[in-house]
């Protein structure tokens, strides 16, 4: 290390020059480590706020309730109500998933799924009827060529045979109704929307009056001129303009909405 000394000073004067310039230089190293400390703490202050404010991710769902690869909804009651999207799931509905305490219901039309009110072994109230009656009339064919108006029918299951008349088969997916009928003339308003549940969201998609019971987001889904993909696209990007932490795939969306094509308006 080397020390410069000045020829003019004597020794004691040097030594006292030297004494001060290292205190001065002392100091000033305190004041460069306390601004140290000071930059990390705000740094660390800024992190913790950043990480506060970001929207937490929503965690993945890990398992789909059996009936989500079905047609699906819940009544206002919250009774669930579910429904074949082709001649394979129809006769899956029917065959494995309806009870003796159950209902079938059916719009009386061509192109239209066999639905089952799953009552849970309690006993259903008008409004479930009428919601049920409303999920089987907004998936047939009728709400498809955007006409309004359908006959919906409900029996008991012991009413529902795979068994034909003399001479005569039934294909998959199809089935004999025995007796009397009881029938409905339902609202076919279609609505869509997210349900929270357990780790995660899922779509919900049924009568407009069913979904708002149960659902947030809501549209009403018409008839229109825009494909299943330009709609769930346009409804998708609806959760990033309102800094949603809602995540659906497109898949899921899509696979949510009856065939044809469509328009969204506000419920």
């Amino acid at each position: 290390m080397k020390i410069l000394l000045d020829i003019s000073q004597s020794p004691q004067q040097n030594a006292q020059r030297l004494f001060e310039e290292a205190k001065r230089l002392k100091e000033k190293a305190k004041g460069a480590d306390a601004g140290i400390i000071l930059v990390e703490k705000k740094l660390k202050e800024l992190e913790t706020a950043s990480q506060k404010a970001k929207p937490k991710a929503p965690e993945k769902r890990k398992a789909k309730e059996w009936f989500e690869k079905f047609r699906w909804c819940y009544t206002r009651n919250g009774l669930l109500v579910v429904g074949g999207k082709d001649a394979h799931s129809n006769e899956a509905v029917i065959k494995h998933h309806m009870d003796e305490k159950d209902w079938y219901f059916h719009a009386d039309v061509f192109g239209a799924p066999h639905c089952v009110l799953k009552t849970d072994g309690k006993k259903p109230l008008p409004s479930d009827f009428e919601d049920a009656a409303s999920f089987a009339g907004v998936f047939s064919s009728v709400w498809k060529k955007g006409l309004f108006s359908v006959k919906v029918y409900s029996v008991s299951p012991s009413q529902v045979s795979k068994k034909a008349p003399a001479g005569e088969s039934l294909g998959k997916g199809a089935f004999m109704i025995y007796g009397e009928r009881e029938w409905f003339d339902p609202d076919l308003r279609l609505g869509w929307g997210v349900q929270e549940v357990k780790n995660g969201y899922r779509v919900l998609c049924g009568p407009l009056r069913c979904v708002k019971a149960h659902a947030q987001f809501i549209m009403e889904i018409v008839p229109g001129t825009h494909s299943k993909s330009d709609v769930a696209k346009s409804y998708q990007r609806g959760f990033v303009k309102r800094d949603s932490p809602i995540s659906l795939s497109l898949d899921e969306l899509i696979s949510a909405l009856p065939t044809g094509e469509f328009s969204l308006k506000p419920a």
